[in-house]
């Protein structure tokens, strides 16, 4: 017995005088016929270079180089001016490196003050 063929999906007429489409933060597109058939489209959201570069900067900040955590930080608050709205958690994650890297800076200080003095 051989397997029954598949049939391929019919395709969909849109009429575009009849469709409304709202977009959607993450990329997508919610189109609805003048049948009321719900279609949605999926697409890549819009990337933008400066959340990845405050990523980066924080990163680098907190491991070699301490000035980088405000620099991340400002290019997020741009970012975010901008409209991505990953800004506020790359800004999170700036101030909370450039806190910590201020906390690391005293500490080390601190100890090489007390170990000075021996």
């Amino acid at each position: 017995m051989q397997p029954r063929q598949q049939q391929p999906p019919a395709s969909i007429e849109i009429n575009p005088q009849a469709q409304y489409i709202p977009h959607n933060q993450f990329g997508q597109q919610v189109v609805y016929t003048n049948t009321g058939q719900k279609i949605v489209v999926i697409g890549k959201p819009p990337q933008n270079g400066l959340i990845t570069a405050s990523y980066i900067c924080s990163a680098i900040g907190l491991l070699v180089f301490p000035f980088l955590g405000p620099i991340g930080f400002f290019l997020a608050l741009i970012a975010q001016k901008n409209g991505d709205n990953r800004g506020k958690a790359a800004m999170v994650f700036a101030g909370v490196v450039t806190l910590l890297s201020l906390i690391i800076i005293v500490l080390m200080s601190y100890a090489v003050i007390i170990s000075s003095k021996t």
